[in-house]
């Protein structure tokens, strides 16, 4: 007899980059990873910590959360934690959704958005990008009705990389029905650099329907512990942790993350570091000939028709990029990770294997 469950074919795999674990002499610019790791400080703090594994963590992240709201400048009860902003877009879902629900959300985009409304049985409503890749805000306006639920938006976005500007998107937020949700996701902020960028938080204390997801996993190194956070009015954040998991982040996760909050001069070295590489990748591609996006994350898109053929020549010579509907993702990577990709970009151009580049 066959096995039985609901039908969950029309829900898109994630489809995570490719591990390296048992590979020699390859790099991974696939998955937005901090090539410099978390701060040492957190790497003792984690080998002090593990003689307490036995035990169960705080499933209320007291100390976590009090130490975002020092951070921060939110009292503690605007704060909530998820394993990863991934765990918080799918209980957004979960709380907003419904089938006679939709989300809301850009056409390119983080494809988590469109899973987690799926899985909470809501529908979904793409809206299209602009002609130079940047997110319509006046479209996702446009569609808006009585059965939308929640509009998810990235800013900066990803996999594009590029930013609203503040004016904008304080505009767009006063023009939202303020009894939908809007979730902004700001898992890239700590890496834009443009003078016009506003971060949503600036705007929050105005908007009760506006929830900021930020996470530990880019900037901080620490996407291998899987630790991310939300922030809204309380009343949204009371209503979310209805649907957390009891104990959904780690004892040893939670105290990293504490200790690489602390270190801020740490995260603003990686940052600049990241921020001057992408710079350079960015106008070196740019030079040769290809299509690339202004970015202000710590990654660049590539648009292309051909990007599989092109991950696959160079996962050949020992570098894993993402390839995505429409173009190339590409993470900064060190100096020297760099060096390699340009090096063996510029070796595939070269090659006369019959791909347009840009």
């Amino acid at each position: 007899m066959a096995l039985r469950w609901n039908d969950v074919s029309h829900i898109p795999l994630y489809e995570p980059g490719k591990p390296i674990d048992g590979l020699d002499d390859v790099i991974k610019l696939a998955s937005n990873e901090n090539p410099y790791g978390p701060s040492p400080k957190v790497i003792e703090a984690l080998l002090a910590q593990l003689s307490t594994v036995s035990l169960y963590p705080d499933g209320a992240g007291r100390t976590l959360k009090q130490t975002l709201s020092e951070h921060y400048g939110f009292p503690p009860d605007y704060f909530i934690l998820g394993a990863g902003a991934d765990e918080l877009i799918s209980m957004l879902a979960i709380l907003t959704l419904n089938p006679a629900r939709e989300a809301v959300m850009a056409e390119i985009t983080f494809p988590m958005y469109r899973i987690a409304a799926q899985l909470a049985h809501g529908q979904v409503r793409t809206v299209s990008m602009t002609g130079d890749y940047d997110l319509d805000l006046e479209a996702h306006l446009a569609v808006l009705r009585e059965t939308t639920g929640i509009i998810y938006i990235a800013n900066p976005n990803n996999p594009t990389g590029k930013m609203i500007d503040g004016q904008t998107l304080l505009s767009f937020l006063k023009r939202v029905p303020s009894d939908l949700v809007v979730v902004l996701d700001e898992a890239y902020a700590e890496y834009v650099t443009d003078g016009t960028y506003r971060s949503a938080l600036t705007f929050l204390p105005d908007f009760p329907n506006l929830i900021v997801l930020r996470t530990f996993s880019k900037a901080y190194g620490l996407a291998g512990l899987r630790i991310g956070y939300g922030i809204a009015h309380p009343e949204l954040i009371t209503a979310l942790e209805r649907t957390r998991k009891p104990f959904n982040t780690s004892r040893l996760a939670q105290n990293a993350a504490i200790v690489a909050l602390k270190d801020q001069t740490y995260v603003t070295r990686v940052v600049q570091m990241t921020t001057q590489e992408r710079e350079r990748v960015f106008t070196t591609l740019r030079r040769e000939g290809w299509h690339v996006l202004p970015s202000q994350t710590n990654f660049l898109f590539l648009p292309h028709h051909a990007p599989r053929a092109i991950a696959d020549a160079l996962e050949k010579k020992g570098l894993i990029v993402r390839p995505l509907v429409g173009g190339l993702r590409v993470t900064i990577g060190t100096a020297e990770q760099n060096d390699r990709l340009l090096e063996a970009l510029q070796m595939f151009r070269e090659t006369s294997m019959g791909y347009e580049v840009g």
